[in-house]
């Protein structure tokens, strides 16, 4: 990536095999496991270096220049690496590759920063120095490599890569090289000069030689630990010990270094680490192990150094030498005991001399001070090793000598027991004790002590307490063998005489009466016990004889005495307390925390001991001064046992009075700001009066222990609400501040802040339920976030991440342990810092934002301060412990998803180098693969969230001199050409891409698609393998369920079908690439789809088997289910098919059929068992997608009816498999069961028994029933509507439940209509009482203007069961007119009464425009309801009729009168229906005139208005073009007037326009439709034509003329009354469409074209047979109401001729007009014997006429008889 930064660095080898970090990273392991075979060529590609060690590193000595002038580099560059070269005292090319090295793998910058570097001295220098360091590091991992390799080469538990070590080690041990080249290193290195300016360069200054010094006292320690290592598992020869030893002792045991002089204090520690590990190396090498196990038999033969007399004389001459420094004093007492063991006699003198020059050394002083220091106290190797080591010195002295030889004082036994206790801990070397038993070795020392017990009472304790901290078996055999102690041993003095008396020789005693060693409390040892007098000891300064009891006894009751006394002594008064029983009690205290950690079930026997701790914590936590040692003992005691009994534990804490308590209860967050009612407790004053001025915290991680091990057991509880003043208190006084404390061990402070961080992390991740949540006071994890966002606590929480890298860094090069110190400590809170502030994001309140927000994500002020976004991001550079720059990462992706921010502008100018790092590291093969797929799920969301920073990373830009987006050029550093070489084929299954990482990387791509990077698509595209290695999963078969990376496959595999679905859905077929289209016809020849369809299927039906992903809350996230994933892919997939037609992917009708099949399968296993939440999701999914897939591949399906027939039983199941409905799965079951019903009915050949349709209706009705009775109720939906996500009221958020409800019904309706007899649907309807349960919830819905589109559905189908004659009277029996009548009234309430506007909501309605419309539309069908009941009817719905008239005639009357100026189609519709019902009312016209005179007048009156506005209208086609055009200005003005008028041109004008809209013919069309309806309903208020002209007799005074006597064309701007002219202007309007829909026969000029075209559009809207029915009707009317003029004795003769005269002129014209449109091949007339119906809006426009007549031909008998008719009235009665 930096092969351009380096010069040629491209031509050197891969960093990954030069770099001696990544080779450990390799070989130990680190991030990811390899294959073997890959870590056997590692270790012998770099064998030569590996047995080398630093050697491989050599000094120049070629000329200067000479192997760079190969190399094609830049002057500058050049210059650098001779300067660099000279600098470190290294060979050209070994300088070089360091450079190149460096510069790819840790150079925190970008090429720029390079160049700036190299370009000037000073910056040369600072470049220089870095890498300096680098080198350093890459010598100290080489030496860790090898020490890695020989400490798990014969790894017990079996590493795995312990082959591989031995092949490898062995062939390094041939001829003993290894060793050899180990000593050979540490002679080179301690022997090393300390460097100038003469041989260095003049860089080389006192402050970079000092850094030299630092480097060579690491390099001897690495080595050192090397060959302590080394000689665990081999033998040592004399010769090298002798050497060494030699060495060591000139060198002063690390003392006197070449370059001590120069030495700094803080070097002393590491210095004193060489001179421990060089005591420890040779005591290594003596192998006292193999000297205890000869000791027996003094073969001495069988040791190395002792096998040869002449070499155990050179040795012994050489130790005679020592003696003069602390550092001998072991290998001196260590030579005493091989004399002792294997020189007849103990060697005299000599080894005399060497044990007393030992001990005059303190040679346990030494040993017990170097096992208390770093890294020889921790768990390291090097810290078991020494403990291996001392104790087998131990071993072999206690065997060699007596243990009272071994001290000369009792300080020096006490010693000795340290020593001995520090040892025992370790779990190895007590399991070596209690297998050798306690009457040897060390086991010596634990025997003396019990028997001395508990005359010697600290001696016991301790190494009991060390045994039963090792592991839970040596803690049950501690617990064991206290529960009887065989002794009881103590100064004869404690007697008096009444109490013992002598037995025989004044040795023997016996006890007279009950001895009672404690004043309080109920041990005690019984009369007649005897006791031995064993020898004197000192007691004081006198001598005083010791008795032994022989008396068993519990032990644990001793020890409960010492406490009991101890509280015997507080109750006396705080003088009284003797702090030799402190410190007693403290060690009881310590050795049960020992017990009951190791055992956590010997505390229920220990309840006793524990129960008196309380009290003792109760008592000195006001002791002064305090025993704080004892308190935190004590206080751990507690925890161990609230882990088993949390509520009695935490009882018995809050009455010690130590905890921190509330006074007052929090009500809300303000009052956790103000602290008000907090009281810190005796713990808060302990804190700041004792242990923050002493800088020990000894109670305060007590404490931090106690809470944390709390939380879990309290919340299992129920009870973790008790734990707020306590967290509040740490969130307040010490998180806040524990960082300014002083401390006297430093570890400590970090420690602290960790188990602050545990606390805040177990609370924040508390699953808690919403009401708790909910509750009016905040619960304590609310509690604890807030605290940590708006508090001092995030301040610190912020701190604690802003540490930075090089922070890090530098404290992790101080520590002595490579895996244990201050710098691993820091790291660790940091960790755990990111852990707690990721959740914070999670749980952060939306309402504000907090100073912890506000500190992440505002932007950057300046270039001064580096934003604390920018730190996070180095982390990145951490590479010791990967976790770190893992957190971090993760980190960032949280800050992109959550916060308004822009990361980009937060890296500032460290941008660029931050993603090379990124990107490096992404790529590299020795890298964790937890941090890589942390890299591309932060690139994943940054693809939406963070736009510049994802154009950073994937540095795509147009290639030059191209317009086009299909020509890009990808940059050189980009993640896209990362990606693409991860997911290639041949690394897919291997270390290098295994299933998690490739996962990840399929979802970074799969973001691209989703985020529509088309740059970064192109670009992929354009690669020749993309398609073939990102698809590569789908022609693979997934593994078993037991495979650990099966979930990580599963979501690959449904990322990959999510981008096809995409590509394929926005790619035209013939635009698509290639390599898509091959790898399509592959995937469809090899039957994949078909495997696939099988086991997302299985997994749908296998879902309690499968791997299930659980949330942060510890609840199972149904969302991240792997197998979810998958069948959400493959339904986008299989829908994106079935819709778009992709040649290459040709599916079979079988494999359409096989998925079709699998899916309903699977949704049926669900209902077999218990619905789990996961099987509710997937069959939710399933079913909708089997729903479109029915409805798409439905001609596909042969075997469709047992199709049809299994989702009818996985439908009947899912009734029956619970109690109530599952909305959200039925839907789409029904959903494909209507498609099927409605194929039937259109498809001949489909046929279906009535038996299954009857099993059908059974089934839906009773759905119906249950889904009816779980309908929400107003209440719901009034609520959920004032939701922010539900306060649309649109189809898609409307309630599943009503959703069911209304696929059911349409699913009835189908069934109604291909049940073929009425009886059959008609009796299972009655008989489950559908049609009231229905009509009952419409009610409710249409009074609450409540779920419109239900209503609409329900009044669709009742309309449906209105046409039969049996339907209608069951729904009129069923109460209709109850349910409907005034509920419809509802539906046009709201409407706005402005009659010159559209019908819009008024400011009080909450209904929006739409909804309105939709209200409106239901109403019309109540109209056409009525309509339907009244004609099926007749007089038995006549009086409902009435009453729906009377109850709705205002609106009626409205809409009459809107319609002349609101020309909208709702209008239209309203009035359409509203004229039809008139008509059929009319048919009544005689009761209703009886019963609604008024009405009846009202609403004629209306009718023959409308009908007058829209002649006029249709005769004026400019008129109505102008009008219309003004109302859509008006409509797109909000509704604002307009100020004009038409002008008199245009309302005068009749001519006719030459290309009208499409808008203006729908009007025209719909007016027609109106004026029709309006006519038939007329035709019933005017006398018969044929009756009036024969029946001479005829009433004519029963019908009222409503047309006047006048000819004129309707005036366009005058409202008045209709006359015979506006009916003789309707029949012209008809003749003169009737021509425009007539096609010429003439041959078309070229000026007639556009002509043409616009009788096509006419014909498209108008039809011709709507058109001869509107006429005929007007001519009938024209002539109705003449003759009843002329019959009329009232009219005036002169009038009657006036009208014969004007009325004949006019029809003959009209029939001169029809005369000639029918000689052009006029249609016949629709209305031959004058039928009475109009058509119903519903017919097509071009499509057959409704009327009954549309048989009738031109030629036949009865053409054209209604113009014969005029013809004849015309001629007979007008003449």
């Amino acid at each position: 990536m930096f092969e351009n930064m380096a010069g040629s660095a491209g031509e050197s080898r891969k960093t990954e095999t030069f770099g001696n970090r990544n080779l450990w990273q390799y070989v130990s392991g680190t991030g990811i496991l390899r294959p073997r075979e890959l870590i056997k060529r590692e270790l012998a590609r770099n064998k030569e270096k590996i047995l080398k060690g630093l050697l491989f590193y050599k000094a120049p000595n070629a000329p200067e220049g000479s192997f760079l002038k190969a190399k094609k580099l830049s002057s500058q560059q050049q210059e650098f690496v001779q300067k660099l070269t000279f600098f470190l005292a290294l060979d050209e090319s070994q300088s070089y590759d360091v450079f190149c090295s460096y510069i790819s793998q840790d150079f925190r910058g970008s090429q720029k920063n390079l160049q700036l570097a190299l370009s000037t001295e000073r910056h040369m220098q600072g470049l220089m120095v870095k890498i300096r360091d680098f080198y350093h590091c890459e010598r100290l991992y080489l030496l860790q490599t090898v020490k890695h390799i020989l400490t798990f080469w014969q790894e017990a538990e079996g590493h795995p890569y312990r082959e591989e070590y031995q092949e490898f080690l062995n062939e390094l041990l041939l001829n003993n090289e290894l060793i050899k080249k180990v000593l050979e290193q540490l002679h080179h290195v301690t022997e090393a000069q300390l460097p100038t300016w003469e041989t260095h360069g003049k860089l080389m200054d006192s402050r970079h030689a000092l850094v030299w010094a630092h480097q060579n006292l690491k390099e001897q320690v690495e080595l050192l630990e090397i060959l302590l290592v080394y000689w665990k598992d081999f033998e040592a020869s004399p010769g090298d010990f002798i050497k060494l030893l030699d060495k060591f002792k000139r060198q002063g045991f690390g003392r006197r270094q070449n370059f001590k002089h120069v030495l700094e204090e803080p070097m002393d520690r590491l210095v004193k680490r060489i001179g421990s590990l060089e005591v420890l190396v040779l005591l290594q090498a003596l192998d006292l192990e193999t000297v205890e196990r000869l000791a027996s038999s003094k073969r001495a033969e069988e040791h190395s150094l002792l096998k040869d007399q002449h070499m155990f004389q050179a040795i012994d001459k050489a130790v005679q030498l020592l003696g003069a420094e602390q550092p001998h004093g072991p290998l001196l007492l260590s030579w005493a005991v091989i004399r002792q063991l294997f020189i007849e006699g103990g060697g005299g003198q000599l080894t005399k001399k060497y044990g007393n020059q030992a001990l005059q050394l303190n040679v346990f002083d030494f040993i017990l001070d170097m096992l208390s220091q770093e890294p020889f106290c921790g768990k390291s190797m090097t810290a078991s090793l020494s403990h291996c080591v001392i104790y087998t010195v131990l071993l072999a002295a206690l065997t060699a000598f007596e243990e009272t030889t071994l001290t000369r004082s009792h300080m020096e036994m006490q010693v000795l027991i340290d020593i001995t206790a520090k040892v025992m801990a370790r779990e190895f070397i007590a399991v070596n004790v209690w297998s050798k038993g306690l009457d040897q070795g060390v086991g010596n020392l634990f025997q003396s002590s019990l028997l001395n017990f508990p005359l010697d009472f600290t001696t016991l304790v301790k190494l009991s307490t060390a045994l039963a901290s090792a592991n839970s078996s040596s803690a049950s055999k501690v617990l064991e063998l206290w529960s009887e102690l065989p002794r009881y041993t103590e100064y004869l003095d404690r007697n008096s005489s009444q109490d013992i008396r002598p037995v025989q020789d004044d040795l023997i005693w016996q006890l007279t009466r009950d001895k009672t060693p404690y004043s309080a409390g109920d041990f005690r040892i019984p009369s007649g016990v005897y006791g031995q007098l064993i020898t004197t000891g000192r007691k004081g300064e006198l001598e005083v004889p010791i008795i032994q009891w022989e008396v068993p006894y519990n032990g644990w009751e001793l020890l409960k005495g010492e406490i009991q006394e101890l509280l015997y002594q507080i109750a006396k008064g705080a003088g009284m307390v003797s702090p030799v029983q402190i410190q007693r009690v403290t060690d009881v205290t310590l050795f049960v925390r020992a017990v009951c950690r190791s055992q956590p079930g010997a505390a229920e026997g220990l309840a006793d001991i524990v129960s008196l701790l309380y009290m003792v914590i109760q008592r000195f936590v006001t002791f002064n001064p305090p025993p704080l040692k004892l308190l935190a003992a004590a206080v751990d005691c507690v925890t161990c046992v609230a882990k088993q009994q949390p509520r009695q534990a935490w009882h018995e804490m809050k009455q010690t009075g130590l905890l921190p308590y509330l006074t007052e209860n929090i009500d809300n967050m303000a009052e956790v700001l103000s602290g008000q009612g907090l009281n810190a407790g005796l713990y808060g004053n302990l804190l700041a009066g004792c242990e923050v001025p002493q800088g020990n915290y000894l109670l305060t991680e007590a404490f931090l222990d106690f809470v944390s091990d709390l939380v879990m057991p309290l919340y299992k509880l129920g009870q973790e609400e008790q734990l707020q003043p306590c967290l509040m208190y740490i969130l307040r006084e010490i998180f806040p501040a524990f960082q300014k404390w002083r401390y006297y061990s430093t570890p400590k402070k970090e420690i602290i802040g960790q188990k602050c961080l545990s606390i805040t992390h177990k609370i924040l991740n508390l699953n808690v339920p919403k009401e708790k949540l909910q509750a009016k006071r905040p619960h304590i994890r609310q509690l604890c976030a807030y605290s940590l966002l708006f508090t001092e606590a995030g301040k610190a929480l912020l701190e604690i991440i802003a540490t930075g890298v090089e922070t890090v860094e530098l404290l992790l090069s101080q520590q002595s342990s490579q895996s244990e110190g201050s710098g691993e400590d820091l790291v660790q809170l940091i960790q755990m810092a990111f852990s707690v502030m990721n959740r914070l994001l999670l749980l952060r309140s939306h309402d504000q934002l907090s100073p912890v927000e506000v500190a992440l994500s505002s932007q950057p002020a300046g270039y001064q301060n580096q934003h604390i976004v920018g730190v996070i991001a180095e982390y990145i550079y951490h590479r010791t412990n990967p976790l770190l720059p893992k957190l971090a990462t993760l980190f960032l992706r949280r800050l992109a998803v959550v916060l308004p921010m822009s990361i980009l502008a937060c890296l500032g100018a460290q941008a660029e180098a931050l993603r090379d790092i990124y990107l490096m590291r992404l790529q590299s093969a020795t890298e964790d693969l937890g941090l890589k797929t942390g890299i591309l799920e932060l690139l994943s969301v940054c693809v939406e969230s963070q736009p510049g920073l994802i154009e950073l990373f994937l540095n795509v830009q147009p290639a030059p001199q191209s317009n086009t987006v299909k020509d890009v050029q990808v940059g050189q550093v980009s993640c896209i050409q990362t990606v693409l070489d991860l997911i290639d084929s041949r690394r897919q299954g291997s270390y290098q891409c295994p299933p998690d990482l490739l996962s990840a990387c399929t979802n970074f791509i799969h973001a691209l698609w989703l985020g529509s990077r088309e740059t970064a698509m192109v670009a992929l595209k354009t690669k020749p393998n993309f398609w073939s290695s990102f698809c590569m999963s789908l022609l693979k078969d997934l593994p078993s369920i037991g495979d650990q990376f099966l979930p990580y496959k599963i979501k690959t595999v449904s990322y990959i079908f999510k981008v096809l679905a995409q590509e394929i859905y926005s790619v035209p077929s013939s635009n698509m690439d290639e390599n898509l289209k091959n790898f399509l016809k592959d995937l469809a020849a090899k039957n994949r789809l078909k495997y696939w369809s099988s086991y997302v299927m299985e997994g749908v039906r296998d879902t309690d088997s499968r791997p299930q992903d659980t949330s942060l809350d510890g609840a199972v996230d149904v969302t991240e289910n792997p197998v979810h994933k998958l069948l959400l892919a493959w339904k986008n997939f299989l829908v994106v098919v079935s819709k778009m037609q992709v040649a290459e992917l040709k599916l079979e009708d079988g494999v359409k059929e096989l998925i079709v099949v699998d899916l309903i399968e699977a949704i049926h296993a669900q209902f077999t068992g218990p619905l789990t939440e996961l099987g509710h999701t997937l069959s939710k999914t399933c079913s909708a997608l089997y729903f479109t897939l029915v409805t798409n591949w439905m001609s596909s399906l042969k075997s469709w009816s047992p199709i049809m027939n299994r989702c009818q039983d996985t439908l009947v199941l899912s009734m029956s498999s619970g109690d109530t409905m599952i909305p959200s799965i039925q839907i789409g079951l029904i959903g494909a069961l209507l498609a099927f019903l409605q194929s039937v009915r259109t498809e001949p050949s489909k046929k279906m028994d009535m038996s299954r349709l009857r099993e059908m209706l059974v089934s839906v009705c009773q759905m119906l029933i249950q889904s009816t009775r779980e309908l929400p109720s107003i209440r719901d939906l009034q609520t959920s509507r004032d939701t922010p996500e539900q306060s649309d009221r649109t189809f898609g958020s409307t309630d599943h439940r009503l959703k069911l409800q209304i696929v059911i019904c349409c699913a009835l309706d189908e069934l109604i209509h291909l049940t073929e007899s009425p009886e059959v649907w008609l009796t299972i309807l009655q008989e489950h009482m559908v049609l009231a349960a229905l009509l009952s919830s419409v009610e409710q819905y249409v009074n609450a203007q409540e779920c419109v589109h239900y209503v609409q559905t329900v009044f669709t189908m009742l309309v449906t069961v209105a046409k039969l004659d049996k339907g209608a009277e069951a729904l009129a029996t069923a109460g209709l007119t109850h349910h409907v009548c005034l509920s419809v009234t509802r539906c046009y309430q709201n409407m706005d009464t402005n009659m010159y506007q559209r019908p819009t909501p008024s400011k009080k309605s909450k209904v929006s425009g739409s909804q309105s419309g939709s209200w409106m539309g239901v109403y019309c069908m109540g109209l056409e309801l009525y309509s339907s009941l009244l004609e099926r009817l007749r007089f038995a719905f006549l009086e409902d009729a009435f009453n729906f008239v009377g109850c709705h005639q205002d609106r009626i009357q409205q809409c009459l009168e809107m319609a002349r100026f609101s020309l909208c189609p709702e209008t239209f519709l309203e009035v359409e229906r509203t004229c039809v019902f008139v008509g059929e009312l009319a048919t009544y016209s005689r009761e209703w005139r009886l019963h609604l005179p008024e009405t009846l007048n009202k609403i004629l009156t209306g009718i023959l208005c409308m009908n007058q506005t829209f002649i006029s209208y249709l005769i004026r086609p400019r008129y109505l073009q102008l009008i219309l055009e003004q109302q859509g200005v008006e409509k797109q003005l909000n509704g604002r007037a307009l100020n004009r008028t038409p002008s008199l041109q245009h309302q005068t004008s009749t001519e006719d326009l030459d290309h009208p809209s499409r808008h203006h013919l729908q009007v025209q069309n719909s007016m027609l439709k109106i004026l029709g309806a309006s006519f038939v309903a007329l035709r019933k208020f005017t006398p018969d034509l044929i009756q009036i002209l024969v029946d001479q007799s005829m009433d004519v005074g029963e019908y009222e003329p409503f047309l006047g006597v006048g000819f004129s064309t309707p005036p366009a701007d005058q409202d008045t009354p209709p006359t015979f002219g506006t009916m003789l202007s309707c029949v012209n309007i008809a003749i003169r469409l009737l021509a425009k829909l007539e096609p010429t026969k003439s041959p078309q000029r070229a000026d007639q074209a556009t002509s043409q075209a616009s009788h096509s559009s006419i014909y498209q809207v108008i039809s011709k047979s709507l058109v001869m029915f509107v006429m005929e009707n007007a001519l009938y009317l024209t002539m109705s109401q003449g003759m009843l003029y002329l019959k009329d004795a009232e009219v005036h003769q002169r009038d009657k001729q006036l009208l014969k005269r004007e009325l004949g002129t006019e029809l003959n014209s009209i029939l001169s007009g029809i005369q000639r449109y029918l000689r052009r091949g006029g249609p016949h007339s629709p209305a031959t014997g004058l039928p009475q119906t109009s058509p119903r809006s519903g017919q097509s426009p071009g499509g057959p006429s409704l009327s009954r007549s549309v048989s009738q031909t031109f030629m036949s008998s009865q053409e054209h008889a209604v113009f014969r008719l005029v013809q004849e009235f015309s001629k007979q009665v007008l003449r």
